[in-house]
């Protein structure tokens, strides 16, 4: 039986009895973190498949490997998009992190009245949503976009349902709204300070924009975009 010591994300096709030389920031992973041997088994994967390498040789500066087990990756059964709006560096970073390991499907910037960031640095989130899913088996590594302005957004309607998080006593529940894995999903976060009036009526004036609450507690924008993407995992999986 293999000793799998790791997954690993590959930019590159794959096929069974490849031989894969690894970037110089995984050798060094995998060499002075895991202390991984040669003869030890990893799994490699990119966003359309899963596979089984053995470690041929690894040295301080490179690491061979040899598929011995190939799998076509099954597509997820869910799409959910999360509309943010651009927050700081370290709450920024874990929404993520978190997110990616809950199973959004894309993150979308979404520049609002109340947005404060406007830069992102998208190749730094990248690595982040790489290692996220690397550590919770996810096998698609989600997509990170360009941010589009509010109205962008509002007129683009690519998905099935929106849910904007807000403050509001009569607003429903997320579970409230039925969703199911076939529905696209459209999440929406709001700035620190929430949506603003105007933007709320932008939403009112939309058929398939609801409003849902997250509880009596006012939550950071981080904090709402786990507990949202949690409740709808929840909900399209196990209710």
């Amino acid at each position: 039986m293999y000793k799998i010591k790791n997954r690993i994300f590959v930019e590159k096709k794959l096929n069974l009895n490849d031989r894969i030389e690894l970037a110089s920031d995984h050798v060094h992973y995998l060499k002075n973190v895991l202390r991984t041997k040669v003869g030890d088994s990893i799994i490699i994967f990119n966003n359309s498949s899963n596979c089984l390498a053995l470690v041929e040789n690894i040295t301080k500066n490179s690491c061979n490997l040899n598929i011995v087990e190939y799998e076509d990756i099954k597509k997820e059964t869910h799409s959910i998009t999360l509309f943010f709006s651009p927050i700081k560096r370290s709450p920024l970073e874990l929404m993520i992190q978190k997110c990616c390991e809950i199973g959004i499907s894309a993150f979308q910037p979404v520049l609002m009245d109340r947005t404060n960031l406007k830069r992102i640095n998208y190749e730094r989130l990248k690595l982040i949503a790489i290692e996220a899913c690397e550590q919770s088996n996810r096998n698609t590594i989600p997509e990170i976009f360009s941010p589009i302005s509010f109205d962008e957004m509002i007129n683009h309607n690519s998905q099935n349902n929106y849910l904007y998080c807000s403050l509001g006593d009569e607003l429903k529940r997320i579970r409230d709204h039925k969703l199911v894995k076939t529905d696209k999903i459209g999440l929406i976060i709001g700035p620190e300070g929430d949506f603003t009036s105007e933007e709320i009526n932008k939403f009112k004036r939309r058929e398939n924009y609801y409003g849902v609450t997250l509880g009596l507690n006012i939550l950071k924008s981080e904090t709402a975009a786990i507990t949202a993407s949690s409740l709808i995992m929840d909900q399209i999986y196990y209710a």
